[in-house]
């Protein structure tokens, strides 16, 4: 550490702090990242900052996916993020130095305090991230620039708002140099908490900072953060305030700008969602310099989705642009330009963050309907049957009704994902329900009114779930982007591929597909070549790097369909052959890793990524990822409706499948594929909720397909019997 200080006090020295030399002088490019706390698209789309427009037109631009670790991202998990590479939550004791300001305006090597509650967090979070990573990875000075403090003096109740620190420390917890100090700030009664940043003497650091050769500057303006703090305090009514933050920091960038060559690096950001914004959103991202195509649309590997990318990105962008090497620690993947751009970038940016937040709302609501639904159709199986039962008749015109509900249940999963093909929040919550209930209902009718057999509406219906998604994860997931079973660039546990809910949807389809094929052409000889082509094909859709990259799912679904399909084909699995199944599945995932690390490294996913970091730092990374996944587990097993869900789904479904004494065992006379599948849909929810970090939720889901199948079952016993 002191010998990184005494170079850059050389670089300072030789340089001068009064005077910054003229730009042919140096030879090596400069990095400035400018934060935008709280800033969304749409405030841009609003205030018209001209500096910004200009530096989407001259670079690439996209969204910014702030969430860290917490499901809101505070200021210093946003800054503490861009600095470490990775996922960091900042904690409360972080935000300023550790010792008072000196009497230089621009002062080196400043502590930063809370770094010790930093690096518990990091550790105790399990993604392996280095607060400081950034900084420590370079061998140029890092340079933290602003004040966001709420007051001259910031009010000690609140404590300080030098949030840039966090983005420019170094694994010690030291800056190399900082301008942080209350002289960069003015009293301005109309100002929100009576005070604004002094923007001549923020100009002025921010040439005294390009001034010294291969910088690397972190600039955080501190109005925006002010004025966001200030709009949560008034309940979002500041709204003018906000829009004189913004200008204020785009005439900072436009000075910034003036100062840069082609060869230097400008990324402008969101590090933070809105404060004062009840949901959280989708934040700015842009790139000028080198590589980033006028125009252009940004995109990483972090996210493999044109137009989103990532906080843990921004840090290995900065590296690789300055031709440094990303240390382990960080798990974000450089940005690239995806060419051509969007046909509106702005445009589709904020009908992004609008369609996220509209299906974000409406998540949790509609899957405690779907829940409360079953329920309902739980409460009248019982209520239905069981008397008829005890009376010893059979279910006759009430099981109509119990079968349409029951084909409705298996029809809503490919409804939601059907209905992602449109922009739900232009529809607004209403339209958009009664659409998932049209599109559900138009499915039940067409293979009610087409079909005889109760059991083959069901395989269409199974079927028609499998191809759909099947042939969106060929295609590139574009369904399962905000939809109420897919997944969210907020929530950000998934971009692109198939998603824990999607995985259990897929398997439990093919799964049901399979045996309902099995059992419909009983007896045929390429009948089980079928199912066994059905079964490859879902796990090549789910786990390929191309499609689903899904890892847990192939450790789920190659012994849950080899169990299936030798049980299908009248076979009796053994120890033996399970343990093959599992060492199949192993097999599987490791000739996708070759595939995967074969590919580009803007094309990798998460297994090549997960390999690279084992490789880099040992398996105890494998290790850190299994105990994360169990801890999400666990979180999510007290937390979602699904869990309530799964007791009564079993009792019911070993009612249908029990009741009255012996009908499993005719189950197995009349329907054996079907109890086959039924047996192979348990295991599949079993291995999903082990190998998942979704937890209860995947048994849930089959259990979803597999009580109506059981319910159809036992209505078509009660036909033939009769």
């Amino acid at each position: 550490m002191k010998a990184r200080v005494l170079v850059v006090l050389v670089m300072v020295l030789a340089t001068g702090l009064d005077a910054a030399p003229t730009r042919a002088e140096q030879s090596c490019a400069h990095a400035v990242v400018l934060m935008l706390p709280g800033v969304m698209w749409s405030d841009i789309d609003r205030a018209a900052p001209p500096a910004i427009l200009g530096a989407i037109e001259d670079g690439s631009s996209g969204s910014m996916s702030v969430r860290t670790i917490s499901s809101r991202t505070s200021y210093s998990s946003g800054f503490a993020t861009v600095g470490a590479g990775a996922r960091v939550d900042g904690g409360a004791t972080t935000g300023g130095p550790a010792r008072p300001a000196g009497s230089k305006l621009l002062e080196p090597d400043v502590p930063v305090a809370g770094v010790g509650e930093l690096r518990e967090l990091a550790s105790s979070a399990g993604y392996g991230a280095e607060p400081g990573a950034l900084a420590s990875a370079l061998g140029a000075p890092v340079i933290a620039l602003g004040n966001a403090d709420l007051g001259k003096p910031a009010p000690a109740t609140v404590g300080y708002g030098r949030w840039s620190l966090l983005a420019a420390m170094d694994r010690s917890g030291t800056v190399d140099l900082a301008a942080t100090s209350p002289r960069l700030l003015v009293r301005d009664p109309f100002a929100p908490y009576g005070t604004r940043t002094n923007d001549r003497a923020l100009r002025r650091v921010v040439d005294r900072a390009l001034g010294i050769r291969c910088s690397v500057v972190i600039v955080d303006h501190g109005d925006l953060a002010r004025a966001d703090q200030w709009a949560m305090a008034t309940l979002g009514s500041a709204a003018s305030q906000r829009e004189q933050a913004l200008l204020a920091s785009d005439e900072l960038l436009g000075h910034i700008r003036s100062k840069l060559t082609p060869e230097d690096l400008l990324l402008i950001l969101s590090p933070t969602s809105p404060a004062w914004e009840p949901e959280a959103h989708l934040g700015v991202a842009i790139a000028v310099g080198r590589g980033f195509t006028p125009r252009g649309t940004l995109e990483s590997a972090s996210t493999r989705r044109r137009g989103i990318v990532t906080l843990p990105d921004v840090a290995p962008t900065v590296l690789e642009h300055l031709g440094g090497e990303r240390p382990p620690a960080m798990n974000g993947r450089p940005f690239y330009s995806s060419s051509p751009g969007l046909d509106d970038p702005m445009r589709e940016a904020i009908d992004l963050d609008r369609e996220s937040v509209f299906v974000d709302s409406l998540r949790g609501p509609l899957s405690g309907a779907f829940v409360v639904f079953q329920g309902i159709v739980f409460l009248l199986i019982l209520a239905l049957l069981y008397p008829r039962e005890r009376r010893g008749t059979v279910a006759g015109k009430v099981g109509r009704p119990l079968e349409i509900a029951g084909l409705a249940v298996v029809a809503f999963p490919v409804t939601t994902y059907v209905a992602g093909a449109v922009q739900g929040h232009e529809l607004g919550p209403v339209w958009f329900v009664a659409l998932l209930v049209g599109i559900d209902a138009v499915l039940v009718a067409a293979t009610s009114l087409v079909l005889r057999s109760s059991l083959d509406r069901l395989l269409v219906l199974t079927a028609f779930t499998l191809v759909v998604v099947a042939s969106d994860l060929v295609a590139g997931s574009r369904l399962q982007l905000n939809t109420v079973f897919g997944y969210s660039p907020i929530v950000a546990g998934r971009f692109t591929g198939a998603g824990n809910i999607v995985f259990a949807v897929l398997g439990v389809a093919a799964v049901m597909t399979g045996a309902l094929i099995a059992h419909r052409w009983a007896g045929r000889k390429a009948v089980l070549g079928v199912v066994a082509l059905v079964f490859v094909g879902a796990v090549v859709v789910d786990g390929a790097p191309q499609f689903g990259s899904d890892v847990g799912g192939v450790l789920a679904l190659v012994p849950a369909f080899g169990f299936t399909w030798l049980l299908l084909s009248d076979r009796r699995p053994s120890l033996k052959v399970m343990l093959l199944a599992v060492a199949g599945a192993l097999a599987v995932l490791g000739l996708f890793l070759v595939v995967d690390l074969a590919r580009p490294p803007e094309s990798q996913t998460h297994l090549a990524r997960l390999f690279e970091d084992a490789t880099a730092r040992g398996p105890g990374v494998v290790v850190d990822t299994i105990m994360r996944k169990a801890g999400a587990n666990l979180r999510v097993f007290r937390s979602t409706v699904w869990t309530y869900f799964v007791p009564p789904a079993l009792l019911v479904m070993a009612y249908l499948l029990y009741r009255p004494s012996g009908r499993w065992q005719r189950l197995a006379e009349a329907y054996p594929k079907l109890r086959s599948g039924f047996i192979g849909g348990l295991v599949l929810a079993v291995l999903g909720f082990a190998v998942n970090d979704s937890g209860i939720v995947i048994p849930a889901v089959v259990l979803s397909f597999l009580v109506p199948m059981a319910l159809l079952v036992h209505l078509s016993m009660e036909e033939t019997t009769a």
